[in-house]
Formats: structure tokens, C-alpha cells, sequence
């Protein structure tokens, strides 16, 4: 890979400046708010560098960032690791406490953000953390490390200004000067678990994990420089960080940013823009197939996730290149897939093998002993991707003697190495001694084809220590017997649940990464009950 003279391969000012090197002039970041080539991308990165060189970022300070996905937050986030700095994505969706133990374990010493987004007010909420913590210089105990909130300006594209103008008397060349002093195995990111049953966890990556990581996932997915990625998962995330937009700029491609997600206009970006890879939720993928502007919308859709899922045969043409995957923020994200140039019946299949040089293992969950090819336990992973540790806990706290990280999932591994994911092992419910997988049962009950959604959930029994219950959204109204019936045809009597609940979307309680929060659906259904 061509790099700039003194920039250490396998670290990320190095791979800005052999894309930008190679892709100058092509596009690289389309957004609403405008668009930017890899030229544009490298020039707006060593300004935003320079403007933290003034602020004194430099090596292993803690650069926060508030933003809705845009340019402006990749130019940041490069800026920031030419520097040295370690970028702290913070969820969009977090409110004070979340915003608060972000900020503080983390250690964040500069805060990059909006006033608002969407129906969010940060200037508030950090308020509520810290009061007067808008202002220059901050000292608050609350957030000790912290000593300047850089609010950008609004409007229709957002304005670096109030970040830029600091770095206008600083030279040039202090970016690439501080960027040749990065290591591919110094950190690069702290970014947050989602925190089911505690408080968010820091996961701490290295250049060298980021930057395999992205290789990883374009070479998984077949990336090249004609393709053209949907950007809607937030860059908070591994997937739509490493995923969607190291990945796809590591080969040259576009990544088309859509800050929120509405199905009829995703629909018009996805065919005005010639998308051509899709990463999206589940309830997403439906929501556009379900849009009255579907059927006579143009897809190019060929490459992406979700190949082993339930829509990818709707979504996607025929001979289609997307992959099954399994993942997680621990290992940036992608751990397992077959690749794009696999038979349709493999990437459709399972989960698919350890990618790049990733290994996995099965073991018992409670001796940790490897078990054989078919049999479930817990799944365990090592590779070049894996992080490297969870901030504030010894790497030997994070991974076993041989190096292997202890996901907490359940799965099997089938006879050619393919992993074929049960469901977490939190979310195996035991019910008079027999194990229930919630991810079987909420499959069995998302093939109904008036459920939307399944969320499936232990609920304190006398009788059975614990019995299945599910909470569903309805895409029509249905007879929660019918349900029921439908389970029964298709599980053991000791899998099908014993009530079910109906909720809609916004009833349902989301952690801070906006995903349903289960442990808080488990503490409603044992408030409710049996009966």
C-alpha cells in the first residue's frame, strides 16, 4: 500500500492518504448536506487537524463526537487520529446519565458536537450534566478530563467554522508530522456496548484492528471502487463506522449518507444515487418492501447483509452477492460470514466461517472447555480485528490464556467450519430444566406474516423456575391464539410461550444504541405475570 513518506502502514492517517492518493477526484461522501471527493476528504481532515493541534490535542487525547452521520464526521474523526488522538463516537441517542458515563469513562478532553438533532437538545442535556459546561474553559468535577465542547454551527450543511478558525495559524505540516508518530498498535477508538445489564462498556480498538478490519469486511463483501454504500447505520456503531464507511473507502467506493431513516425517501436516495450495497436493520429491510413506492422503485442492490435473511429474496435480484454475517463492537464488527463469491446456499445458510484470519471455537459455558462440530455452547473468538480491551480492565481481564474473547453467545459450528448462531447465552431461558434459545422462538414467530417484530423473554414461574413469553409488534391485527397456534405446529410444547404481549415500535424500551432493551422487557413481564 502507498503511503505518505513517514506515515506507519496499518494505521488510519495512512490509509486516508493512500486512498486519497489513489481516488482523488472520485466521490467519496455524499450526504444532503453535500458531497466530498477523497481529495476534498484529505484537505478537510488536515484543516480539521491542524484546528486540534491549536486546541493541543495531541497523542492519546480524547476526541468526542455528537454528530448525525455527515462528511463532517469522517473529516473529524480523521483529523483527530492524524493527531494521535483517540475518537470517542457518542451515541446520538443518549440521554444525560448515558451522555455523563460516556464522557467520564472515557475520559473525553474534547467534545465535537451539534446543539440538536432531531427532536434532541445536547446544549440541555449536557447542561443537566454539568451546568455551564457550553463554555471555555470547562473545570466541573462531574466530567473532570473534559475542557472544551466545540459546538458546530446548523443549517443546511454543517459549519466547521467554529472548529476550523483556531488552526489558521498553525503550519501544515503539523498534522502529518504528528501522524508519522502513530502506531498501528496504539488505540483509535473507545466505542460503547449497547449495555443490557450495566452501564456501557468502552471497547477499545487499535489502528491496526480498524484498519484490518475494514479490509475484512470489503474483501467479505466483495468491495470495489465502482460500488456504492447506504450510510444509515450511525457511525457510533463498529457497523456503520468500520462496516459501511472505513470498508467501503478503503476500495475507492462511495458511502450515500442518510441521517434518518424514512422508507419512502431511502427508497428515492437508494435508486437516485445507483446504490449498490445495503446494510440496514431487519425491521428496516421490511419497512421498504412494505412501501407503496417499492414496487416501481429501480434497485441495483447486489451486495451487502442479510442474505440468510427472510427479505433478502425480495430485496435483492436473483444472483445476488450478499452474505450471512455475524458480528459484534468487539470485533469491529464482522467475525463471520461466507464470502460474496460463495454459493447462494452457503451465504444463505449460516452464518458462515471465521472471515480474514479470525479463529473461533466452541467451548462449554460453564468449563470452558472446546466441544466438537455440531454441538452448541459458548462462542469464542480471536484474530487481528479483536479489540483489545475493555478501557479501565487489564487486557487478561478481556480475553483467555490462549488469546480468545468469551462473546457470551450461543451457537454451533457445522461440519465445514460455518457458524450457525442460537441466540446469547443471557437469553437462554430454562424452563423446568430444558433450555429454550429466545432467537428460535422470535424466528418461529416472525415467519407469522402479521408479526413485524418478536422479542422473546424469560417469565418467572413457580412451577418451571421460568416459562416463555414474547412481546410483538403487528404489522396487522391478529388473534394472539392464532400465534400461539402457530408456535405450537412448529416448536416443542416446552418452547411456545405462555403469553404474549402486543406492543407497538414506540412501546418498546431501547438502551442507548437503539436497540430493544431486553432486560428491561424481562423486568415487565415478570411484573405481569402468567396470568
Amino acid at each position: 500500500m502507498a503511503t505518505s513518506p513517514g506515515l506507519n502502514t496499518g494505521t488510519l492517517p495512512a490509509l486516508l492518504a493512500d486512498v486519497a492518493a489513489r481516488f482523488g477526484p472520485r466521490e467519496a461522501l455524499v450526504a444532503a448536506r453535500g458531497r466530498r471527493t477523497y481529495a476534498d476528504l484529505a484537505a478537510l481532515s488536515a484543516q480539521v487537524g491542524r484546528a486540534f493541534v491549536a486546541r493541543g490535542v495531541g497523542k492519546g487525547a480524547r476526541v468526542g463526537v455528537l454528530l448525525p452521520n455527515s462528511p463532517e464526521w469522517i473529516a473529524i474523526a480523521f483529523g483527530a487520529w492524524s493527531c494521535g488522538a483517540v475518537v470517542v463516537p457518542i451515541s446520538t441517542l443518549y440521554r444525560p446519565r448515558e451522555l455523563a458515563h460516556a464522557l467520564t469513562l472515557a475520559d473525553v478532553t474534547h467534545l465535537v458536537a451539534v446543539r440538536g438533532f432531531l427532536k434532541h437538545d445536547y446544549v440541555q442535556r449536557l447542561d443537566e450534566v454539568a451546568p455551564g459546561i457550553g463554555a471555555a474553559p470547562i473545570r466541573h468535577p462531574a466530567v473532570p478530563a473534559l475542557r472544551e465542547v466545540i459546538w458546530l454551527g446548523g443549517g443546511d450543511r454543517l459549519d466547521l467554522t467554529p472548529l476550523l478558525a483556531a488552526g489558521a495559524g498553525v503550519g501544515e505540516e503539523w498534522p502529518a508530522l504528528l501522524a508519522a508518530t502513530v502506531s498501528p498498535t496504539d488505540p483509535a477508538t473507545i466505542v460503547f456496548t449497547s449495555g443490557s445489564t450495566a452501564d456501557p462498556k468502552g471497547v477499545v480498538h487499535t489502528h491496526a484492528a480498524l484498519t484490518a478490519a475494514a479490509e475484512d469486511v470489503a474483501a467479505t463483501l466483495g468491495l470495489d471502487a465502482d460500488d456504492r454504500t447506504w450510510g444509515y447505520l450511525p457511525f457510533f456503531f463498529t457497523g456503520g463506522l468500520v462496516a459501511v464507511g472505513l470498508a467501503t473507502l478503503t476500495r475507492g467506493g462511495a458511502v450515500v449518507l442518510q441521517e434518518t431513516f424514512d422508507a419512502g425517501e431511502t427508497l428515492r436516495l437508494l435508486d437516485a444515487e445507483r446504490v449498490t450495497v445495503f446494510f440496514a436493520w431487519p425491521h428496516q429491510a421490511e419497512a421498504l418492501i412494505a412501501h407503496p413506492a417499492f414496487a416501481s422503485t429501480t434497485l441495483r442492490l447486489e451486495k451487502g447483509v442479510g442474505a440468510n435473511s427472510r427479505w433478502a429474496a425480495t430485496l435483492y435480484p436473483p444472483d445476488h452477492h450478499a452474505v450471512g454475517t455475524f458480528g459484534m463492537t468487539e470485533t469491529a464488527p464482522l467475525c463471520t460470514a461466507w464470502p460474496w463469491n460463495a454459493p447462494l446456499e452457503l451465504r444463505a445458510g449460516s452464518h458462515g466461517p471465521p472471515t480474514g484470519a479470525k479463529e473461533i471455537r466452541i467451548v462449554d459455558p460453564e468449563r470452558g472447555t472446546p466441544l466438537p462440530p455440531g454441538a452448541e455452547g459458548e462462542l469464542c473468538v480471536r484474530g487481528p480485528t479483536l479489540f483489545s480491551h475493555y478501557l479501565r480492565h487489564a487486557r487478561a481481564e478481556c480475553v483467555d490464556a490462549d488469546g480468545f474473547f468469551h462473546t457470551g453467545d450461543l451457537g454451533r459450528v457445522d461440519e465445514r467450519g460455518a457458524l450457525h448462531f442460537v441466540g446469547r447465552l443471557k437469553d437462554v431461558i430454562k424452563s423446568a430444566g430444558a433450555n429454550v434459545a429466545a432467537a428460535e422462538v422470535e424466528a418461529v414467530l416472525r415467519e407469522h406474516p402479521a408479526v413485524g417484530a418478536a422479542h422473546v423473554v424469560g417469565v418467572p414461574d413457580a412451577a418451571r423456575g421460568e416459562s416463555v413469553a414474547a412481546f410483538v409488534v403487528l404489522a396487522r391485527e391478529v388473534p394472539t391464539d392464532e400465534l400461539l397456534a402457530h408456535c405450537r405446529a412448529r416448536l416443542a410444547s416446552y418452547k411456545v410461550p405462555r403469553r404474549v404481549w402486543v406492543r407497538t415500535d414506540a412501546e418498546l424500551p431501547l438502551k442507548g444504541s437503539g436497540k430493544v432493551d431486553k432486560t428491561r422487557l424481562r423486568d415487565e413481564a415478570a411484573r405481569l405475570g402468567l396470568r
